[in-house]
């Protein structure tokens, strides 16, 4: 959850480089939309982190990670859940947290960007834990900072589809019996 409200934060940063931030939203870069139907739910969180995120060393700002992790999440892991689709257990949720994010523009106009996630796997029906997972990425372009939506967009869906792999490879997707001996 956010502790710094966006009006402060937007005064901050704009402080910091002599004039208001300039917005770009990425879920406008977010080629989908997910399939709310699918068996894995995914609920996306920007944790400890400024959102909107601020691009150092230009005076843009990206908005709205959280919906855009979401939708790159979903997208990445279509595949999978399509593979799985009469779940024991309602399906399942994964919540993806955003623990970390830098965005720089690059002398020479390369934007550079790198987040950290942590994906807690639990069963819809009684929200049972089944694991939890780490993953990152960082992704460049030589792009200027207000079009750099696309390189943000990139290392997400990696993201996505490394969270993919994780379920795919062994994740245990059906809670141990309470009576199996631990």
């Amino acid at each position: 959850m956010r502790t710094t409200s966006v009006p402060v934060l937007v005064l901050a940063i704009a402080a910091g480089c002599g004039g208001p931030p300039r917005l770009v939203t990425l879920m406008r870069s977010a080629p989908v939309t997910p399939n709310l139907d699918a068996p894995l739910e995914v609920v996306s969180r920007a944790t400890a982190i400024a959102d909107p995120l601020p691009v150092r060393n230009s005076d843009v700002v990206y908005g709205d990670l959280e919906g855009a992790l979401g939708t790159a999440v979903s997208t990445a892991t279509a595949p999978w859940a399509d593979r799985h689709r009469a779940p024991l257990h309602g399906g399942w949720t994964v919540l993806v947290e955003v623990t970390g994010a830098d965005a720089t523009l690059e002398p020479g106009g390369r934007v550079v960007v790198g987040l950290d996630v942590r994906a807690t796997l639990r069963t819809r029906e009684g929200s049972v834990y089944l694991g939890q997972t780490q993953l990152n990425c960082r992704d460049g372009g030589l792009r200027s900072a207000d079009e750099g939506a696309p390189v943000v967009y990139r290392c997400m869906m990696r993201i996505g589809r490394d969270l993919a792999g994780w379920l795919g490879g062994g994740v245990r997707l059906d809670p141990p019996r309470p009576d199996a001996p631990g």
